[in-house]
């Protein structure tokens, strides 16, 4: 747990952002990232494009099972 914390320290995640120029979730922590890193909308997405996105709801069980049963069949070759 202290891990976690120690990590999602504001300061903290923004260093590791700022080193890797990967974002991360931490939104206190935004104030911290580099301005090059902070604007660059191919590591942090503008609003415009943020607004569009939506999450995936769960499959139904039977979708799941031959969703997963073709992934098998492709990456078997067949």
């Amino acid at each position: 747990m202290k891990w976690i914390n120690y990590i999602e320290d504001p300061k903290v995640s923004a260093d590791i952002t700022n080193t890797i120029d990967y974002p991360n979730a931490n939104k206190p922590g935004r104030q911290f990232v580099s301005k090059d890193i902070g604007q660059d909308p191919d590591v942090y997405l503008p609003d415009s494009v943020l607004s569009k996105m939506t999450l995936a709801l769960p499959r139904k069980p039977e979708i799941a099972r031959l969703q997963n049963r073709l992934w098998l069949q492709l990456k078997a070759g067949g």
